[in-house]
């Protein structure tokens, strides 16, 4: 940067440079990286199955591997982030991410076009190896795309805000507005691309567009970076340091350290809230739509409801800059929380509602009483409901409707307790802090969405699914009551009004030095 750049003070950016220039190229860029990341992210589970279409064991490998690499590596890459310059840091996990997909798109995309031959002259094993490689890729992609929130999201932002929290929580609403957008859109134009072509022209479609994206996004990180000159004002240690350099021994210790840290820090309560959130099944994924089919409804109707719960996401995150502004963070994130709770009570109820499959009685004998009376009882079992099952017999769907409609409820609470939780971290966390406290939050996340896939390989059959609905229901109260316990220890509760956070004088300017 610059000298120019240099003089100006983090606190002091104008609130027309974000106004006036910034902000057009600061929603363009997360519009292209959350489109890139919706994409990639549907287009990728279709090309994985495709590899293996017998089951869905590929998919599940992916999901456990993607969970397992987030826990590990999560912390050194905030590590990471905290030791390098800002511009440098985005830019490095901008160009890994995009052209590791780029890579992978091309590998599946030569895979499928040569399919037949490929197997005839190598041989079955070119497929497993192709599934390898096109995984490790992918995970690669998500551990870039992961550095590249934490430096946008948890950092960039906040020094754009410069100081004024009511536009820093703008800033997070119109953020998560675009990511809902983006859920919302590029499946179906995706899924038209995966219809109306083939895998092979789908995959080049998706490289093609992370190649041309990543040179847009490029250039406009480069001019954010140039417009607001607080961005160059950041601490990093210098070159032979132990934060700055070392081995493999030096970095497990600098994860270590982010953990110890992290669990040290007065933000860990609100963020092993948010963490808790994600151990459910009570959500718009690939679990809960397969259910949904099990109880007899329809592809096309999950497509609508799922386009649903995205627009009553969005009314959440537009709710939540006046939200903040009337109660501010801490009892806005309670708010979001309590009708989160109430919204999923209804699917609580619709376990033991007519319809409901749940039965304890089932799970626990069907191995031993169905096999034995009917050699296909457990083909059954495995499938849910066989195939003409739906269209055979009369379907009281009363549970499965109560189910959705309180997941869908739920968003309005979801991201408001997520962007309340997020700019509680953006406010109390230090400067020189955000990458290791945004990476060991991630390395939660991703362990509590571990335990749900593994509680779910455990309890696989339609008959559980009422233990991990309760089960679900008991972690998002136990994530409600976390960021209650830092609500009130942070005097939140209690107060009449809302006193004005110290993020702006504190957390800034320049960094406090805290011991690890």
């Amino acid at each position: 940067m610059g000298d120019g750049a240099d003089e100006v003070e983090e606190d002091e950016v104008p609130s027309q440079e974000i106004t006036k220039g910034g902000a057009w190229k600061l929603y363009c860029s997360r519009l292209l990286t959350a489109w890139g990341d919706r994409l990639w992210a549907f287009g990728l589970g279709l090309l994985l199955y495709k590899i293996h279409p017998e089951d869905l064991s590929l998919i599940a490998a992916y999901g456990l591997a993607n969970s397992a690499v987030s826990i590990i590596f999560g912390a050194s890459i905030g590590n990471w982030i905290d030791s390098s310059k800002r511009l440098r840091a985005a830019k490095t996990f901008l160009i890994i991410q995009n052209f590791s997909v780029a890579v992978d798109c091309s590998l599946l995309a030569a895979y499928f076009h040569w399919r037949e031959e490929a197997v005839e002259y190598f041989g079955s094993w070119i497929t497993i190896l192709v599934s390898v490689v096109s995984i490790v890729i992918a995970l690669v992609s998500t551990l870039a795309s992961a550095g590249s929130k934490i430096v946008v999201e948890k950092d960039w932002i906040v020094v754009i805000a410069g100081g004024d929290d009511d536009k820093l929580a703008s800033m997070n609403s119109i953020f998560r507005t675009i990511d809902l957008v983006c859920l919302t859109v590029s499946p179906v134009l995706a899924g038209a691309l995966f219809t109306y072509t083939n895998y092979v022209i789908a995959a080049i479609a998706i490289g093609a567009w992370n190649v041309f994206s990543v040179f847009v996004e490029y250039f406009l990180l480069v001019s954010i970076y140039k417009q607001f000159g607080g961005l160059a004002k950041k601490i990093v240690p210098q070159t032979g340091t132990p934060d700055a350099s070392g081995g493999i021994r030096d970095k497990i210790t600098g994860s270590y350290q982010g953990w110890v840290y992290y669990f040290s820090h007065k933000v860990r309560f609100a963020g092993l809230g948010l963490a808790c959130l994600y151990m459910t099944v009570l959500g718009f994924d690939n679990i809960t739509w397969a259910y949904s089919i099990m109880q007899c409804v329809s592809e096309s109707v999950l497509g609508i409801l799922v386009a649903v719960s995205a627009l009553v996401g969005i009314v959440g995150s537009l709710a939540f800059p006046p939200l903040r502004k009337l109660l501010g963070a801490e009892r806005t994130g309670m708010v979001g929380m309590g009708a989160l709770v109430m919204s999923l009570s209804l699917c609580v109820v619709s376990v033991w509602l007519p319809g409901s499959p749940f039965d304890l009685w089932l799970v626990e004998h069907n191995d031993m009483t169905e096999v034995i009376e009917d050699g296909s009882g457990i083909i059954e079992e495995a499938e849910g409901i066989p195939e003409d099952s739906c269209s055979s017999r009369t379907v009281d769907i009363t549970s499965v409707s109560v189910l959705l409609t309180g997941i869908i409820l739920a968003r309005f609470g979801l991201w408001v307790a997520d962007l309340s939780v997020t700019q509680i971290m953006q406010e109390n966390v230090e400067e020189r802090k955000r990458g290791v406290i945004g990476g060991v939050q991630n390395s939660l996340n991703s362990g509590l969405d571990l335990l749900k896939f593994g509680l779910v390989l455990i309890m696989p059959n339609q008959h559980m699914f009422g233990i991990l609905i309760v089960l679900s229901f008991s972690f998002i109260c136990l994530g409600a009551t976390s960021l209650t316990t830092y609500a009130c220890k942070e005097g939140k509760v209690d107060c009449c009004r809302r006193s004005k956070s110290d993020y702006s004088q504190a957390n800034t300017t320049e960094p406090q030095e805290v011991p690890v």
